[in-house]
């Protein structure tokens, strides 16, 4: 008979916590954030030289969307590769089979995964979201010209976080099938090229596009643009939207992790 101390909502909370926490350990420990963050921090940094080549945009507004460009094309890399590599590290070094020979589900160790990897994206968005809205206030202040407000910019950030752990979760599940980190990171990657196509999926040879999710709907420079952060009815419901996408691809991976041999 199965203890009942193992059993219930807070039992599984608390596993979950556990297991999340040693995934943003990890993660953390690996070379390739900090790695993408440096890169990420010298190309929103750089934005200020870049400026020259701006063509009638304002200076604020084409630093802000260089800056949100770079940490989306980080961000998005980070969330493709990190959790490929962790779930196969954890496979490789018999972490996994020494966590699930405990009273842990496999579909917690999925979402334990998908946690921990969903920390780590958040705080490396808000650590570059913090040095791109610094630049901007420090470049505006010597401009004379109010900077991007802050309810704008976390407004943009959090619609990129919300984009990273999708591309996340389909990593997630594509890893619980494959034979090879490698294989897992590439197809996340792909995954997440063939989201931002979604919207030019009007028919044609694109038509099957309008299975995927549509990662566009993330994306944050209409935000500067119109210097207003989203409305609250719509945050509802690209947080619905993105809910959805997290919660079906986590749960094809643990239905698929659920019959793989370790």
């Amino acid at each position: 008979m199965s203890d009942s101390r193992h059993n219930g909502i807070t039992p599984a909370l608390r596993r979950l916590r556990l297991l999340a926490g040693q995934t943003l350990g990890g993660a953390l420990r690996m070379r390739l954030t900090p790695l993408l963050a440096a890169v990420a921090a010298l190309l929103v940094l750089g934005s200020l030289w870049l400026r020259v080549f701006n063509f009638g945009a304002s200076e604020l507004k084409f630093i802000g969307d260089l800056g949100l460009g770079a940490i989306g094309l980080a961000g998005t890399l980070l969330a493709a590769l990190a959790p490929a590599q962790l779930f196969f590290a954890d496979l490789a070094g018999g972490a996994a089979a020494c966590v699930l020979t405990r009273p842990v589900r496999r579909w917690e160790f999925v979402a334990g995964q998908l946690g921990g990897v969903a920390a780590l994206l958040a705080l490396f968005t808000a650590a570059l979201g913090a040095l791109l809205a610094g630049l901007l206030w420090w470049r505006g202040s010597q401009l004379g010209v109010v900077p991007v407000t802050l309810p704008v910019l976390l407004s943009a950030c959090a619609l990129q976080w919300m984009k990273f752990t999708v591309v996340a979760a389909m990593t997630l599940f594509i890893s619980s099938y494959a034979g090879s980190a490698l294989f897992a990171g590439c197809a996340g990657l792909l995954g997440a090229v063939i989201g931002h196509l979604r919207p030019f999926a009007a028919g044609g040879a694109l038509e099957w596009l309008r299975v995927w999710p549509n990662l566009a709907l993330f994306d944050s420079e209409a935000l500067l643009a119109s210097g207003q952060p989203l409305a609250g009815s719509l945050l509802l419901s690209l947080a619905g939207y993105w809910a959805i996408c997290v919660l079906l691809f986590g749960g094809l991976a643990s239905y698929a992790f659920k019959h793989r041999e370790l």
